[in-house]
């Protein structure tokens, strides 16, 4: 299948993700209720595809390495997805989608400050486009007219950023390791929402109803979890540093979906820190792989690059 073997699947990523967080402002659940069905899910889909695909021992002495350090981007990333359910729930789903979607790069960022990788020129500037976008947000979150209350989405945001920032350099150190293995990986991604995400949502539930909502909740939810397998679909087929940054595309279904669907007003000054994250995807690509280099023949030799 050449390059449909993954770039299908990595389609499928950011169509999924982008839909359910769109649909997501029309659902009726709460936050606490997204959290409990989200970690409930996982457990239906990673351990499917573990028991279906892998079933190799996540108890190997062999992989404790690439486990332990799974798991502890696993517990980072599980922080990240609370942050990014509660802004969600009240900040603008195209602004909250691309802010997050920022996260690829600070992690781009964070990969040249820990793990010694190399930035070229235009990663430079996709990352300086990222900062000048964050801005621009800030301002428009800050106006006058929007309640300090009110932008509490703006906080969660920033956590989910870094959070997601961080947690992806962790698992790119943790695929160095001895076993690494996709649908082991799965096993510490379910780990990690039981035991962040699912206690939140209990906390946090207080006496909402669920007769109301959950087939919508559902929908959501399968949305972002079959998204998830998609997305390792297409990270083993296909070049993992084209198809991670590619997979921040995913504000573009959401937006379509608020404007056409949802009618949702979209400033020029969002407009324009929406468009500079999205190009920024584009150009934080590593420069082995770097779209933009090719087209200018000016990719350096591999042996002058860091993989990830």
């Amino acid at each position: 299948m050449g390059i449909w073997s993954w770039a299908l699947p990595l389609a499928c990523t950011v169509l999924f993700y982008g839909l359910a967080a769109g649909v997501w402002k029309e659902a009726t659940l709460t936050v606490a209720q997204f959290c409990i069905l989200f970690a409930l899910t996982k457990t239906v889909t990673n351990w499917g595809a573990w028991a279906i695909w892998g079933r190799r021992n996540p108890f190997d002495p062999g992989a404790r390495a690439f486990m332990g350090w799974a798991l502890l981007g696993q517990l980072v990333n599980g922080i990240a997805w609370i942050g990014y359910f509660r802004a969600l729930e009240s900040g603008p789903a195209a602004i909250v989608q691309t802010v997050t979607a920022a996260y690829t790069a600070l992690a781009t960022v964070l990969a040249v400050l820990f793990l010694k990788e190399r930035l070229v020129a235009i990663q430079m500037a996709g990352v300086s486009m990222v900062v000048a976008a964050g801005m621009i947000l800030g301002y428009e979150s800050g106006g006058g007219a929007v309640t300090a209350s009110g932008n509490a989405w703006w906080g969660d945001c920033m956590i989910t950023l870094v959070c997601w920032g961080v947690a992806v350099v962790i698992f790119k150190h943790a695929y160095g390791k001895p076993g690494a293995d996709d649908y082991r990986f799965f096993l510490t991604n379910w780990l990690a929402m039981a035991v962040t995400v699912l206690p939140f949502g209990c906390v946090t539930l207080g006496e909402a109803s669920w007769s109301e909502g959950l087939a919508k909740g559902m929908v959501i939810v399968l949305l972002y979890c079959i998204g998830d397998l998609t997305l390792f679909a297409a990270i083993n087929r296909g070049p993992a540093s084209i198809v991670s940054p590619l997979s921040g595309l995913y504000p573009i279904p959401t937006i379509a979906y608020v404007t056409l669907v949802l009618h949702v007003a979209i400033t020029n000054l969002q407009w324009l820190a929406i468009a500079l994250v999205l190009v920024a995807i584009i150009l934080v690509v590593p420069a082995s792989d770097n779209p933009v280099l090719r087209l200018w023949n000016k990719t350096p030799e591999e042996k002058e690059t860091c993989k990830c």
